[in-house]
């Protein structure tokens, strides 16, 4: 028999004696939130809206011992256009109503935390995972581990990493993937279609990927419509999309027409991705029971945390549904609660989403996301494994 590792055996110990004890020092006495908006390096489209922008809120979460965590809340864009939260309102649920509700609360106890948080304030997932995030970081940095370990361990130091065509141009797009198949940074495309005519968006895709696959026949496609279309569009023109080689279908229909995506799903070979209709592991199991999703997209700020990003992916993967790795448009901050998330989930096989640290315009953090050879590197530090520059927060900080 193998016997557990001295730094598991060292948590565990930590973790039982800081929740039995409810030390007064592991107290949260202060919840901070702060507005940075970021630049980014170039336009990214959505089928509802483009934006050249991130803003982002930074969250500092401190115990009466002086320990101190750092978490992130974002939306794409910090705007309420994705899934109602912005950043203003992030920042406004935080210090009137979760920040209140944690105070005094033992950092360890963290369902303790989360239903305080509940209790306070209906849904918010945003904000409350932005929350979630500063708290495990502290907790991390407590006990000197990466957050990782607190979910089973390490099972992987990197992931494929999927990069977004999002010029909504033919020649740009096909421009852009060369440059990352060149540069060894990414060979998995998301093409963006869906904000004009279905046809002529349809075979804008479809050329696209002709063109790619011309350059490199070791690529993989995905189509993110975004909610564009209705069924009739999706169940006429997605199975051309199909025929020419895409390998995944990110939300072809409105977030609330489930049962479409249930039938599409069934009607089709090529997997279908729920992302607008899937929230937290609720949702996750939903879906399995109505059968509306071949693949979920794990995604730790839509998720409300890390926490119940876990459990959903556990959800998906007892219900056999695949998983992937989504973002929200994070910092180096916010993608390294995903890495850490990701590190230790047993299976991935559709990889990751993660470049929000390459399209924005500075980086937060004194460690920057590492990407090379196809793929994404989990980083190795306590907590979430990266230190916020608190000169770039000031600079990019809304007055």
């Amino acid at each position: 028999m193998t016997s557990p590792k001295p730094e598991t055996n060292a948590v565990t110990r930590h973790l039982a004696q800081a929740v039995a004890s409810c030390s007064r020092e592991d107290a949260i006495d202060r919840v901070e939130a702060v507005i940075v908006d970021v630049p980014l390096r170039r336009q990214h489209f959505h089928a509802s809206g483009t934006h050249a922008g991130q803003s982002l809120v930074i969250i500092t979460v401190g115990t009466r011992s002086g320990a101190v965590g750092v978490g992130e809340g974002s939306t794409p864009a910090g705007t309420a256009f994705w899934g109602g939260e912005c950043v203003e309102t992030i920042k406004v649920i935080i210090d009137q109503y979760l920040a209140p509700a944690i105070i005094g609360l033992n950092v360890f106890a963290h369902e303790t935390l989360l239903a305080a948080m509940d209790r306070a304030a209906a849904a918010n997932h945003f904000a409350k995972a932005g929350v979630d995030c500063a708290i495990h970081d502290l907790v991390g940095r407590v006990l000197n581990v990466p957050i990782g370990l607190l979910y089973g361990g390490r099972v992987r130091d990197s992931l494929p990493v999927l990069w977004a065509l999002a010029t909504s141009e033919l020649d740009a797009d096909v421009e852009d993937a060369r440059r990352m198949l060149d540069e060894r940074r990414h060979r998995f495309f998301k093409i963006k279609i869906g904000k004009g005519d279905p046809r002529v968006e349809a075979r804008r895709a479809i050329k696209t990927l002709e063109a790619i696959r011309a350059m490199s026949e070791d690529t993989l496609f995905s189509v993110d419509l975004n909610q564009a279309w209705d069924e009739p569009t999706s169940a006429r023109l997605l199975p051309s999309l199909q025929d020419a080689g895409f390998d995944i279908i990110e939300q072809p229909v409105e977030a609330w027409n489930v049962a479409a995506m249930a039938r599409l799903a069934d009607r089709l070979d090529i997997p279908i991705l729920s992302d607008e209709s899937l929230w937290d592991y609720h949702d996750v199991f939903d879906a399995a029971t109505r059968r509306s999703t071949d693949v979920y997209a794990v995604k730790v700020a839509k998720g409300g945390g890390i926490r119940r990003a876990y459990k959903a992916a556990n959800v998906a993967e007892a219900a056999g549904i695949p998983l992937y790795g989504g973002m929200a448009l994070e910092s180096s901050l916010g993608t390294a609660a995903g890495l850490q998330l990701f590190s230790a989930l047993s299976d991935l096989p559709w990889g990751c989403e993660l470049i929000g640290p390459r399209l924005l315009g500075d980086d937060l953090t004194t460690e920057p996301t590492v990407y090379r050879d196809f793929e994404v590197m989990i980083p190795h530090g306590p907590g979430l494994g990266v230190t916020v520059d608190p000169d770039k927060v000031a600079r990019w900080t809304r007055k």
